[in-house]
């Protein structure tokens, strides 16, 4: 019985291999979408469609990548330049180095540099994005007109334990995917049964786009799932919140971001804490807006793109009747 259990479990594992090996081989022969821009030693993956200033630049979570933002960008380019990116290691990039609070924002700095795409931006930060999007206007001031801010994490969190202990139980599960992702049991889960744990809102994204966007985009969470780069991001998040908190020190001299365009939008599941994190947020500008979803779910731009692209909308037409009359 042994013996028959074993062989059992013996072919499972080496059907999954295979089954495994042959959807990555497949990944790398489809097309993606944009294009690599090399930035010595490793490429990036950006998307680039629509027109008219400003810039919009789209900056995903922790572990995450651009293809969950496919529908909102195509809805933003009817409107405005929209530009999406996958930091190294993640979606559609080479393996690279690992996020940190000085890094990030400079790697995106040349990136947008090498791309030739000109500001100013209006930067849309998801998540840890938000952070990063943040760092980017506090290092880059001149380049960046107006922001919005899309469940933002927020550098109090560096204090939280119960965050701090989230981030170990996400580490663990995202090592836990890793090993189990050689034997394609992730990609199975979620090809065939749409199960993915760490995105319940898949469902209403799945409605959104069509049937080779979806593909994509679980192809880009098996790849995040079987890399480096996403338990590295999680990782970093700490340190790069401790390093944040140190630059974001609001001054004495009024909002941080002075009167600059900013749009705040809050997912209204993780309770009166996180939503009053939400709202410190938006007084860092003298000119915010904040609005709380009437749909819970962290990744707002795939349960209510609706709303992120108003509020992209919005922004941008601020920042054109200023800069651009």
């Amino acid at each position: 019985m042994l013996i028959v259990s074993g062989g059992l479990m013996l072919a499972l594992l080496t059907a999954g291999f295979v089954y495994e090996q042959v959807a990555r081989l497949k990944a790398k022969r489809r097309p993606l979408p944009g294009r690599l821009v090399e930035m010595g030693g490793h490429r990036i993956h950006l998307t680039d469609s629509g027109a008219g200033g400003p810039t919009v630049v789209v900056i995903h979570g922790a572990g995450e990548s651009c293809f969950s933002w496919v529908h909102v960008a195509r809805e933003v380019a009817s409107f405005a330049r929209v530009v999406t990116y996958d930091r190294p290691g993640l979606g559609g990039s080479d393996p690279g180095p690992g996020p940190d609070a000085t890094r990030s924002p400079a790697e995106l700095h040349m990136l947008l540099a090498k791309a030739g795409l000109p500001g100013p931006y209006v930067l849309v930060g998801h998540s840890l994005g938000g952070v990063i999007a943040r760092l980017y206007a506090i290092r880059y001031p001149d380049e960046v007109a107006g922001m919005v801010l899309v469940d933002s994490t927020h550098e109090f969190l560096k204090d939280d334990r119960s965050f701090r202990q989230s981030f170990a139980v996400i580490g663990l599960l995202l090592r836990v995917f890793r090993f189990c992702s050689a034997f394609g049991l992730p990609r199975f889960l979620g090809e065939v049964f749409g199960f993915f744990p760490m995105y319940p809102e898949r469902r209403f994204f799945a409605q959104q786009v069509t049937r080779d966007e979806y593909r994509d985009w679980t192809g880009a969470v098996c790849r995040n799932l079987n890399g480096e780069a996403g338990l590295r991001e999680f990782a970093a998040a700490m340190p790069i919140l401790e390093e944040a908190s140190r630059q974001m020190q609001s001054g004495a001299g009024g909002p941080q971001f002075g009167d600059m365009p900013l749009v705040v939008l809050t997912n209204p599941g993780n309770g009166e804490g996180w939503i009053e994190m939400q709202r410190e947020l938006a007084s860092r500008s003298a000119n915010s807006i904040h609005r709380v979803s009437d749909r819970p779910g962290h990744n707002l731009q795939m349960v209510r793109p609706e709303l992120v692209v108003e509020g992209i909308g919005h922004v941008v037409e601020q920042v054109r009747s200023w800069l651009l009359p």
